[in-house]
């Protein structure tokens, strides 16, 4: 897992990072060398992982229970972590919400659920950050998306959509935001092995997708976190407004 220590002293934001994709993004930066606020809509899952990472690695981890949709709860977490840390150099939108199911079928409170967490969520919070990486002249802004946004995939319409957006959210961001030393990219990923996977899909559904992926699996946490890691690096400082699939081949784009 570890590469190295190229983000001492630096400090991420990572939502969702309670379990699944975003705990495997936690860990890999924490095991680069970043201190980390670990934000989850649930405290205890927050705090078991960044009690978690701080034994293993170090540096300072803080556990903070938000919902991406509370604006204010987002501006707290952002003066805390600035008061501790007195700086914010990583921002990984990682939180994520989807209903499976016939567009035709769904209803308006679910499309809403699905935009103001999978969009509006990522505008707030980065929103929130942004001037204080303006200030400082440097940031790194990562937001996961989905491979349904770029190919389509039935059953996720609204997610997808949502999902879509912010990735043309995030190409013009970088254009604004570049000169000031901010990158931002996506991070696109299909169908990932996860509690939420387990949720949404049988056994045996899961058994059957492999067949559809050149690499002939299904994504692991550890598989996206790499791609986070790689976009937060100074090693990405020239590549910005990009997105990478991490998808085993389902889609070549």
């Amino acid at each position: 897992m570890s590469m190295g220590t190229p983000l001492n002293g630096q400090v991420a934001i990572v939502t969702g990072a309670g379990q699944g994709i975003g705990r495997a993004i936690a860990e890999r930066l924490a095991s680069a060398g970043a201190s980390l606020a670990v934000v989850d809509r649930a405290l205890e899952s927050a705090t078991e992982v960044a009690d978690d990472l701080a034994s293993r690695f170090g540096g300072v981890v803080r556990a903070y229970a938000c919902d991406v949709r509370d604006r204010s709860g987002l501006e707290g977490v952002v003066r805390e972590v600035e008061g501790i840390s007195g700086r914010i150099d990583i921002l990984v939108n990682n939180a994520g919400h989807w209903i499976s199911g016939p567009f035709v079928k769904s209803s308006v409170e679910e499309w809403q659920a699905q935009i103001d967490i999978n969009l509006m969520g990522v505008l707030h919070l980065s929103q929130v950050v942004l001037p204080r990486m303006i200030d400082a002249g440097y940031g790194r802004i990562i937001n996961v998306i989905s491979d349904s946004a770029r190919v389509g995939e039935q059953g996720v319409a609204v997610y997808a959509a949502a999902k879509a957006a912010v990735a043309g959210f995030s190409r013009v961001l970088a254009k604004e935001v570049g000169r000031h030393g901010i990158t931002a990219n996506c991070v696109s990923l299909s169908t990932t092995v996860t509690p939420g996977a387990h949720e949404t899909f049988t056994e045996e559904q899961l058994a059957r997708m492999p067949r559809f992926y050149p690499m002939g699996r299904l994504g692991r946490p550890e598989d996206a976190a790499a791609a986070v890691a790689y976009f937060s690096s100074p090693e990405a400082e020239w590549v910005t407004g990009q997105t990478l699939s991490v998808n085993g081949g389902y889609a070549t784009l």
